[in-house]
């Protein structure tokens, strides 16, 4: 049983970095801190001509930096991790 339990600890892993990375965008939108979640907030409710491009911009951002954790965590999955796919 435990040969085959890291490959679900590590999708476990990577998992909760993607949600928790969503959680925070999410907990900034309607407080007051500077971050992400804000500037997308305000630039929503602004309803300026170039806050589209804007908001745009703002989620490629969130999600490459969204990205990064999860290849991090793929990463070093397989350091510990060997399989026998060609």
């Amino acid at each position: 049983m435990l040969p085959s339990a890291p490959p679900l600890i590590f999708t476990g892993l990577r998992l909760s970095l993607g949600v928790g990375w969503l959680v925070l965008i999410a907990a900034e939108m309607p407080a007051q801190s500077p971050g992400l979640g804000k500037f997308v907030w305000d630039e929503f409710q602004s309803g300026s001509s170039q806050s589209l491009a804007k908001i745009t911009v703002a989620v490629l951002t969130i999600g490459i930096i969204g990205v990064l954790p999860d290849r991090l965590m793929y990463a070093i999955q397989s350091l510990f991790i060997f399989t026998n796919h060609r």
